[in-house]
């Protein structure tokens, strides 16, 4: 065909279809004849199309799929015939039956595209009722505070916002978003990454997505958001969420206001109870190695209703000012931090402390102070005091998600309280495990967790090691959880300590070993390629000479390959390199496993005995990954550890990976491989598998060449 054929051009232009014409030798296959017909159709003039590509005449809600046939059909020089949405210039949406065929030259070379479109009797009808939807919806959203819409998360991770109403230009005040704006660049920036990890979280697992955060308008003002919305996963596997976002700047100024009255108690000026838990929650979730060593003392003064009686409830109040005084000036000393809890009851939180001695020690100091006489209103009065002493332990050794420690500690220390006001004042009472009421019926938990065993009530999770640099999936690791039918989630370092103390470690080591391995088996079966899956293995397994008989057997029954499965070991293994382990050791290498040390650094392992063990991995300790500050202590500890791993031929891997700044760290550093929940959270079986199946890569959304995370990127509204 030749353009220049004048009668050619005469009947496209007297047609009354629309007809356009692109070149297909061209860059972006530019449109190089439109007719009439199409002028009239879409209210663009043909001056305006000439040079444009097609996909200007799309929108919002063309579908995504339809335009993706077109573009694969292009690309193969096919002819095509799909029914698309598509958007007259000033805005109003019609539906038009596009008909495209490619045109070849003499040599079979495709030089043109005509496409052809006619409007479809059906799309006339279903845009009529889009438009009427879309006139409801606006008089909705114009008579709330705040704005529906619609986010998708494909299946390669990247997450769009593909619809926001027009009440959200109102709430901002503007009239149009500048070109290349997105709902992100209005978001307040201190509330971006936790916005864009809540997607992530509801994606990972399904729940409902709920968030508030801040929207900075054009004026600067500042609204507050609380945005809802329940996701469900499409055919072809996307996420859809439709959402809603409601203001509630007026409720968080009511909030602050009341914060603000309760953060200080009126009488003593020390922290009141509420205010006193967000301190301590914030300690224990600071990610450092010092949570895991913070302490909290619970005092009581001793008759003090008795006091209050005798001298009246104005001085008596003077007593508490005192006491308060006395117990800020004391703490002080040891950066502690104190609160009234209510009545005359006190506490105070010492953010590094690490032994129980100390924390008795400062208790003592707290009590020989408050036991010296006070001058309250010309008397002499002299009070004594109940304290109770709780240490917190071990904090990076429990998973996050599984423990409330704010309110495991504030409850340790108010039993250590009661056994002091039983013990009589004077001397300090430390928490005990032993005197725990909670944790004396043992045999009881111990008898049910066998029986969880025996009845498959135990759960596995399975939590991503990725690619740093890619974010590829590239193994996991297998964590046991344990929902207790009437006591609820029993935090592993919790029962797992008691199946070792009670003798069933091996019982439990054998179950985790065979459903890791069967699951392993139905992914394959399934069709899916899953990668090597670590599993936990404890030092009294390796001591048991029939560990690795269990360990042949879980393999006979399930099909499995041992090349399929890393053991990991704590780290503590290393201490004593006793003729047993080393032949379990040998053994589990034998078969094909990968044999990895956890949390090395921790201390315990010297270079003697890592020479020793048939080791193939080092996991670098989370504890320096979490509280990483480049140029630290623990940058050089890190890089230590990565030195040795490389000198000694050694694989590694870095786990606790919480932010940005330590994952470009540790890959600047050339560790590859990193776990944490920067990345996510551990996943059921069923969610894992999902996540292979479609090959997503971690973290959920990729920043854009501008920085932005692509979860939160959006249309104009």
């Amino acid at each position: 065909m030749s353009i220049s054929d004048h009668t050619a051009l005469a009947a496209l232009t007297a047609t009354s279809c629309s007809v356009l014409i692109s070149d297909a030798m061209l860059d972006d296959q530019p449109i190089i004849y439109a007719n009439a017909a199409f002028a009239a159709l879409s209210g663009y003039p043909v001056d305006d199309v000439i040079g444009r590509n097609c996909r200007f005449l799309q929108g919002a809600d063309t579908d995504r799929q339809t335009s993706a046939d077109i573009r694969a059909a292009i690309l193969q020089g096919s002819p095509i015939q799909r029914t698309v949405l598509n958007y007259r210039k000033d805005g109003t949406p019609f539906w038009n039956d596009v008909t495209i065929d490619p045109i070849l030259d003499t040599y079979g070379r495709v030089t043109h595209y005509v496409g052809v479109q006619r409007v479809a009797e059906d799309g006339q009808i279903a845009a009529a009722g889009h438009a009427e939807a879309e006139s409801r919806l606006a008089s909705i959203t114009n008579h709330i505070p705040g704005y529906v819409y619609r986010r998708v998360m494909r299946t390669d991770g990247a997450i769009e916002i593909l619809y926001v109403s027009s009440s959200l230009r109102q709430l901002l005040g503007i009239d149009e978003m500048e070109t290349g704006d997105t709902l992100y660049d209005y978001i307040h920036p201190d509330d971006r990454q936790g916005l864009a990890a809540a997607v992530r979280k509801s994606a990972a697992n399904l729940s409902d997505f709920r968030e508030e955060f801040r929207l900075i308008s054009a004026d600067g003002a500042v609204h507050w958001m609380r945005s809802d919305a329940p996701p469900r996963r499409m055919p072809n596997g996307e996420i859809l969420w439709d959402g809603l976002a409601i203001e509630i700047s007026a409720e968080k100024r009511w909030e602050t206001e009341i914060a603000n009255r309760a953060f200080c108690d009126p009488l003593t000026g020390l922290l009141t109870r509420t205010a006193w838990r967000s301190v301590l929650d914030r300690q224990l979730n600071a990610g450092t190695y010092q949570t895991s060593r913070c302490g909290v003392l619970h005092i009581d003064i001793e008759r003090f209703s008795a006091l209050n009686y005798r001298l009246g409830q104005a001085l008596a109040d003077l007593v508490l000012s005192e006491t308060a005084h006395r117990i800020a000036r004391t703490v002080a000393t040891f950066e502690g931090t104190g609160a009234r809890l209510g009545g005359d009851e006190f506490a105070v939180l010492i953010p590094v402390c690490a032994t129980e001695d100390a924390l008795l020690g400062v208790a003592q100091s707290l009590g020989d102070a408050l036991a010296a006489p006070m001058q309250i209103g010309g008397q002499e009065i002299a009070i004594s005091t109940c304290i109770g002493a709780a240490l917190w332990r071990d904090r990076v050794a429990g998973d996050a998600a599984d423990r409330d420690g704010t309110s495991e500690l504030t409850k340790q220390a108010e039993l250590a309280l009661r056994w002091a006001k039983q013990a009589g004042p004077g001397t300090p009472v430390p928490y005990s495990l032993e005197r725990d009421d909670r944790f004396q019926n043992q045999n009881v938990l111990a008898q049910s967790l066998e029986e969880a065993i025996a009845n498959d009530d135990l759960e596995l999770h399975y939590q991503p090691l990725v690619d740093l640099a890619s974010g590829r999936i590239i193994s996991a690791e297998a964590l046991v959880r344990w929902r207790h039918r009437t006591l609820g989630i029993q935090r592993p370092d919790l029962f797992i300590p008691l199946a070792e103390k009670m003798g069933l470690i091996g019982l439990l080591g054998d179950w985790v070993l065979v459903q890791v391995m069967r699951q392993h088996r139905q992914w394959q079966d399934a069709g899916l390629a899953p990668p090597p899956i670590a599993i936990n293995v404890s030092g009294n397994q390796l001591l048991d000479p029939a560990f690795v008989g269990a360990v042949e057997n879980a393999l006979r029954c399930t099909g499995a390959r041992a090349g399929d499965f890393e053991i990991e070991l704590t780290e503590g293994v290393l201490i004593e390199p006793s003729p047993q382990i080393m032949a379990s050791l040998n053994a589990l290498r034998a078969m094909g496993f990968t044999l990895t040390i956890d949390d090395f650094g921790s201390g315990h392992a010297t270079f003697r005995y890592l020479r020793e063990f048939p080791v193939d991995k080092l996991k670098i300790d989370q504890v320096f990954v979490r509280k990483l500050v480049l140029e630290s202590t623990d940058a050089l500890i890190i890089r230590a550890i990565i030195s040795l791993a490389r000198s000694m031929g050694l694989a590694f891997v870095a786990e606790g990976i919480e932010t940005e700044m330590q994952r470009d760290f540790l890959e600047r550093e050339g560790c590859a491989i990193g776990q944490g929940y920067l990345f996510s959270m551990p996943f059921l079986a069923e969610d894992f598998a999902w996540m292979l199946a479609n090959q997503v890569r971690l973290p959920l959304g990729v920043p854009d060449a501008a920085g932005r995370p692509l979860d939160l990127e959006s249309q104009p509204a």
